[in-house]
């Protein structure tokens, strides 16, 4: 038995490498495509699309489904969505590689978050982890009169939206079904873009199907939507809570290598130490928790 847990546990977490790998090059495919075309036609036809491709998959669990699961949905539909715009029109502004390695300070704010939520004080090692992600983005950034470039500010805020949507996700997640669930927030993303667009008076459609946007919309929507959101959904559950945070930091990574292989992105001297403080900041907590744990279970009893 303990076999096979460990067996299926390592599957697991292959799995959740692909999904920060399918995270990652969503930001220098989408970079090639919103140089083009706005930002918010680019969004709302990658969600649309992918609802498109979910349906199938979740029509059966949305007959069944209550107005709580539909709040739930919109809710955190409202919250990644608000993400991914400023994500992606940060990117507009600044490197893809900088938004991998700014986007990843989400899993700081989400240390620094949940235990207030909780009504606790923050723990040291959450301390510690957010100022050696301050450090990173203050080293990574280009400052210039003490102001962050207006493109890193912009991940930064998106970064927080992520960490919000996914403290609300760990509270509501338990009590709906999964499968309506990852519909109704893709769903709620591509509609609300797709209004605000509208409303500035954009067009939902480009009035010229590119390549590079053809490609963006198809690599997005399948890797970096909706296989990674029902990869996460579906084998999470399979590894700890600590050891997948540990893999989603890979995306920042991921996404600066697809930078460079796609984009031919130089990567400075500033960015690999930036990036590395924002990484270590990510980590440490973490590895600080497991060499505990470890040190603890190799303690010898009390005589």
């Amino acid at each position: 038995m303990d076999g096979i847990v460990a067996r299926r546990r390592r599957v697991a977490e292959l799995l959740l490498v692909c999904v920060a790998a399918g995270w990652g090059i969503g930001f220098p495919v989408m970079k090639q495509a919103v140089a083009l075309h706005p930002v918010l036609m680019v969004l709302g036809l990658r969600f649309l699309l992918s609802s498109l491709i979910l349906l199938p998959f979740s029509a059966r669990s949305l007959t069944r489904i209550g107005s709580g699961t539909v709040l739930a949905g919109v809710v955190l539909g409202l919250l990644l969505g608000a993400a991914f715009v400023f994500l992606i029109r940060g990117l507009q502004l600044t490197t893809a590689s900088n938004t991998g390695f700014l986007a990843g300070l989400a899993v700081v704010w989400v240390l620094l978050l949940s235990a207030p939520l909780a009504g606790k004080l923050p723990k040291p090692q959450a301390i510690v982890a957010v100022l050696f992600g301050l450090a990173g983005l203050i080293v990574m950034s280009d400052l210039q009169e003490w102001r962050l470039q207006w493109g890193d500010t912009l991940v930064v805020i998106g970064s927080v939206f992520t960490a919000l949507h996914i403290l609300t996700l760990d509270r509501l997640s338990a009590r709906h079904d999964t499968s309506a669930l990852t519909f109704l927030q893709v769903a709620t993303m591509a509609g609300v873009i797709m209004l605000i667009q509208t409303a500035g008076g954009g067009s939902v459609f480009p009035e010229t199907w590119d390549g590079g946007l053809i490609v963006a919309l198809l690599v997005t929507a399948l890797f970096s939507t909706v296989i990674a959101f029902w990869v996460q959904t579906r084998y999470q559950r399979f590894t700890s809570p600590t050891r997948a945070v540990l893999i989603y930091n890979l995306e920042p990574v991921f996404s600066a290598l697809f930078a460079v292989w796609l984009l031919h992105e130089a990567l400075p001297a500033n960015v690999l130490a930036g990036g590395g403080l924002i990484l270590t900041g990510m980590c440490l907590p973490n590895l600080i928790a497991t060499f505990a744990l470890r040190r603890g279970k190799t303690k010898a009893p009390a005589a």
